[in-house]
């Protein structure tokens, strides 16, 4: 990045996090100069990126409405699409269950009929992230070999989003939006780690407000780690997967044998009904500490501060989950680092705002989105996993 264009984006950051912002403010925190200072910010208040505070000071904010961006979650059970503003708030948001996703034309097809309703009221966007379950490929527009998502192999899907909907489309990981969202609207940057467990696992690392992607963008890949749970030695995803948890309830009579379970939509419906039955505190419970214990590991190795936790699967399990966690990385932590663990403010739109909050930090830093095959990221080809999260 040009040096003009990296102080550019510097001034607008802090402005962004900590606005209303004064002139020397933004001079002593950023080590340029007022003058410096002042030759930046007086182009982007022309041009209606920043304002002076209303309240009579003198103090620079954005405008929330000078950028919107679309964020779309493709989840094998779930479609979230949502529209926000510069500030990351939700302006507009749709969700869809999808009855399957083993046509992908057919899936883009109605995620493109979702953004055209995020965007009814004729609100232009600078385009829209997209958080799919990973790997993708390095070259940022193409899906990997995503487990979860078979008939989605190396799928151009940014390009084929762009073409239905008119749009430029940004590729992201779920996990990694995830986490792109959580760390958006902070006054500051962060260190974090951001936890996504809906019908797969991942976890993201943030340092220093920037997301740990990896040579082939593709950290995060959690699902692996051992830990103890449901009587044995086994790897965190499989301990706390909705699949598994729903068999596990077959099994000991909380939920009938004749659950529907072929579809994705069903899993989902089935475990929500799980996670709702006072019986079944033990079972969330137990998928609670698994993942306090395989997070304990990344605590230690990371020195993080703080945790987030989001998903469709987390978010059902509730206090009894998010307690579990809590409890176990006591257990496992007794001398700290103790992180602050909570549930994402955000819902089940965490991961779709995180995506258009992509698209809007590359529109201020980066200002080239993804539509086609150009672009890319660092890194060579994207591993083979050896650990799958299947149905």
């Amino acid at each position: 990045m040009h040096v003009g264009e990296h102080n550019r984006a510097l001034v607008v950051d802090l402005v962004r996090r900590r606005g209303p912002v004064t002139r020397a403010d933004l001079a002593r925190s950023t080590g340029l100069s007022a003058q410096t200072v002042t030759n930046i910010a007086a182009p982007l208040v022309r041009g209606g990126l920043l304002r002076e505070s209303p309240d009579g000071g003198r103090g620079l904010e954005v405008v929330a409405t000078a950028r919107s961006a679309v964020g779309v979650h493709l989840d094998p059970a779930h479609l979230v699409v949502v529209r926000t503003d510069l500030t990351g708030r939700v302006l507009a948001e749709d969700h869809v269950d999808l009855d399957a996703v083993d046509d992908p034309g057919a899936t883009l097809d109605t995620a493109a009929a979702a953004v055209g309703r995020v965007c009814a009221d004729g609100a232009a966007v600078d385009g829209i992230g997209l958080a799919v379950p990973g790997p993708i490929d390095p070259d940022g527009v193409r899906t990997g070999s995503p487990a979860q998502l078979p008939a989605w192999q190396h799928l151009p899907v940014a390009a084929e989003l762009a073409a239905r909907t008119g749009v430029p489309v940004r590729l992201e990981k779920d996990s990694t939006a995830s986490a792109l969202g959580e760390v958006w609207a902070g006054p500051a940057p962060d260190d974090l780690v951001s936890v996504f467990l809906g019908h797969g696992i991942g976890a993201a690392t943030v340092a220093h407000g920037e997301v740990v992607r990896g040579a082939s963008g593709n950290a995060g890949e959690f699902g692996g780690m051992p830990v103890h749970a449901h009587g044995g030695w086994t790897e965190v995803w499989e301990a706390c997967q909705p699949l598994q948890q729903v068999r596990r309830a077959i099994e000991v009579g909380l939920l009938p044998a004749a659950v529907p379970l072929d579809r994705a939509v069903d899993v989902r419906r089935a475990f929500a009904r799980l996670c709702a039955l006072p019986g079944a505190a033990p079972l969330v419970a137990e998928a609670g500490a698994a993942l306090g214990s395989a997070l304990a590991l990344v605590v230690e190795l990371l020195d993080v501060p703080r945790a987030t936790i989001g998903g469709s699967a987390a978010l059902a399990g509730g206090d009894v989950f998010l307690t579990a966690v809590r409890r176990r990385l006591a257990e496992r932590l007794p001398s700290g680092p103790f992180p602050t663990v909570a549930f994402t403010d955000h819902g089940e739109a965490a991961v779709a705002r995180g995506a258009a909050c992509s698209v809007l930090r590359a529109g201020l830093a980066m200002p080239v989105l993804v539509a086609s095959g150009t672009g890319g990221r660092p890194g060579g080809p994207v591993p083979a996993r050896s650990i799958a999260h299947p149905w």
